[in-house]
């Protein structure tokens, strides 16, 4: 049985960087070497045991965390058609079971019996040297488009399917909170879905400059403005649709002040708490929506084009590259909050 190294979370804060056995691709699976694996928030959450799935059990330590890559295929399953040993590859995130009824429907991310790469059911994540994923779940990497940039799909997809979801109507003004990868994607997602202004807002100077630099008309730094009054003030009386990517409370009510009457807001975030305050009665007043997103279904393949064609781009988003090994000094650099960072990648 040949080995491979990889991270393991073992235990709430406890981390190892070791050998295991490295996976053996099922008849309908493809088996790839990992070239860059991104580090996420959620990966923060796996280690400290706070993630839900930890909570209510559905994930157990020790588990291999880590969702989001790019590789190169070395090995095919018996049934597998359409792809070979050489092939770029990147894939879902969540992996449904394609036989049940949301499945049949293309809602993949809502199937009962899925299992989400390096989290949810532990099936095992991209923090290591291989891994191995069914083809219905795999796309090829277009040419033209780096190995690197590539490994920036799943946040990419994650963005797509808000920006998806909240159907922007052509020539409507944006609001998108958070700068971080899913803010800075959706904005620049938002543009070519046809919004005719497209504004920030996050907290960090060199990230809103990142945002600018990739065609965004406007940016708020909320340590400094307030955002509702500020974005009412760059758009025709608030803009249509609002993307709200930060995960906090309080965001999400400036959202539903800031919103114009009719418009919508797509929350794409985990929220602090099951239970978060909306202002319903300013909803209701005006009329408006309040939509959740879950996840990347069917959104990998308009993301890779976007980026092969450079009308999404990525690359000013990649502000750190590391070693594999040296997860232990990325976690303690993110919860220093003292780095401007927008995507880390770990390199295996």
């Amino acid at each position: 049985m040949s080995e491979m190294k990889a991270i393991r979370f073992m235990r709430p804060e406890e981390m190892e960087y070791s050998e295991i056995p490295r996976p053996v691709p099922k008849d309908d699976e493809i088996l790839a070497e990992i070239s860059y694996a991104g580090f996420c928030a959620t990966d923060i959450e796996l280690l400290t045991g706070e993630m839900v799935h930890i909570k209510n059990g559905n994930t157990k330590y020790p588990i291999i965390p880590g969702h989001e890559w790019s590789g190169t295929v070395v090995e095919v399953g018996r049934n597998v058609r359409g792809f070979q040993v050489g092939d770029r590859v990147t894939s879902d995130v969540s992996l449904g079971c394609g036989e049940c009824d949301e499945c049949r429907k293309g809602h993949y991310n809502l199937c009962p019996n899925r299992e989400v790469i390096g989290s949810y059911r532990n099936r095992q994540g991209v923090f290591a040297q291989y891994v191995a994923v069914p083809q219905r779940h795999t796309y090829k990497i277009p040419e033209g488009l780096s190995l690197e940039e590539a490994a920036l799909a799943e946040p990419a997809a994650t963005a797509m399917y808000a920006v998806t979801k909240a159907r922007i109507p052509a020539g409507a003004e944006v609001l998108v909170i958070g700068d971080g990868p899913i803010g800075q994607l959706a904005a620049q997602l938002a543009n070519i879905a046809g919004a005719s202004k497209v504004i920030v807002a996050g907290s960090w100077d060199e990230k809103l400059a990142i945002a600018k630099e990739c065609g965004i008309a406007e940016t708020i730094n909320y340590h400094k403005e307030d955002v509702a009054q500020r974005a009412k003030e760059l758009t025709d009386g608030g803009p249509e649709i609002i993307i709200e990517t930060s995960g906090s409370n309080s965001a999400l009510n400036s959202a539903v002040q800031a919103l114009k009457p009719t418009g919508r807001i797509v929350a794409v975030s985990w929220y602090n708490g099951a239970m978060v305050d909306v202002p319903m009665n300013a909803l209701i007043v005006k009329d408006a929506e309040l939509i959740g997103s879950l996840a990347s279904p069917n959104s990998f393949g308009p993301v890779l084009r976007y980026m092969a064609e450079g009308k999404l781009k990525v690359k000013p988003l990649i502000t750190h590259c590391r070693p594999l090994e040296e997860l232990p000094q990325v976690v303690d650099m993110v919860r220093a909050k003292k780095e401007m960072r927008i995507k880390i990648l770990l390199k295996p």
